[in-house]
């Protein structure tokens, strides 16, 4: 059954006037054509809607139990017109949220299902980046706000530690070391997967191997922590990489985790202080920091 919304109209101004002319009136229309409405109604519905008298039009039975569910859909219609309408007075924005971890990590499921409802005038694009290359996006505003590890002293930024961060030492899995060696010199020898020194985590590694390290001594450097998960799988050497990845990287085969020693970073949010004054940024800002407060 295609019910037209028309007919539907000239249902209810005939029921509110009880008059074809005064109804065709507020319609714009001729009391020919709003009796033609009636008549497809009743001939669809197939049953008698209206009593024609000298009087007017009266409701039968019929018409009287349609005339409520009649209303409730023009209120409906109405409803949708106002949400319309209202939307185009909401400025739709667009954020780019630069990530440096897998989104699991960083709640990014529950941030958009909160964005959805608080923010659905917001679109969000995500982009994968290093903590340094988050860094120096929102400074030059290639980015509006990002995710970073480590210390962000830069007065341009608004940072906001989200949660501390264990820092894993990651080993082949068929590496015959149950642990590390408990001197810096002993563990100089073995053979490093160093992060480039952009990286957050490259200031652990004289803190792991002693002042006296180098990234000259490296087996090889890596910029991320995938590639550094890569390399030791293959059996490159050892590398460091964030706990929850460690825990996730072990259990699919390949690494094996180090509990000792232990090192914490901070887990930031970040956007840039002048940028933070706008409207649409400052909610996304404050939302996601809101989903980290215990």
């Amino acid at each position: 059954m295609n019910i037209k919304l028309d007919r539907l109209k000239s249902f209810l101004l005939v029921a509110e006037e009880a008059n074809l002319t005064r109804a065709a009136a507020r319609r714009h229309s001729t009391p020919s054509a709003v009796s033609e409405h009636l008549r497809q109604l009743e001939e669809e519905f197939e049953v008698l809607l209206f009593e024609r008298s000298k009087q007017g039009m009266s409701l039968t039975a019929a018409g009287e139990r349609l005339l409520m569910p009649v209303r409730q859909v023009f209120t409906a219609v109405e409803d949708v017109r106002n949400t319309a309408l209202s939307l185009r007075s909401v400025p739709h924005a667009t954020l780019r949220l630069g990530l440096n971890s897998p989104p699991e990590y960083l709640r990014v499921d529950e941030v958009l299902r909160r964005k959805t409802d608080a923010l659905p005038h917001l679109n969000l694009e995500m982009k994968t980046r290093s903590s340094t290359q988050i860094v120096e996006q929102v400074l030059s505003e290639e980015l509006d706000l990002g995710y970073v590890y480590g210390n962000c002293e830069d007065p341009r930024l608004k940072v906001v530690p989200l949660t501390p961060v264990r820092i894993s030492v990651v080993g082949p899995a068929d590496t015959e070391l149950d642990t590390l060696p408990a001197d810096f010199e002993s563990r100089r020898r073995l053979p490093w997967v160093w992060p480039n020194r952009d990286c957050p985590f490259f200031d652990f590694m004289k803190d792991l191997l002693g002042p006296q390290a180098s990234l000259s001594d490296a087996a090889t450097s890596s910029d991320d922590e995938y590639s550094t998960v890569v390399m030791v799988k293959s059996g490159m050497g050892f590398g460091l990489v964030e706990r929850e990845f460690a825990e996730q990287s072990q259990s699919r085969g390949g690494v094996r985790i180090f509990d000792d020693p232990e090192m914490i970073t901070n887990l930031n949010l970040i956007c840039g202080v002048r940028n933070y004054e706008r409207s649409e940024l400052r909610a996304l800002f404050d939302l996601i920091v809101s989903e980290w407060k215990p």
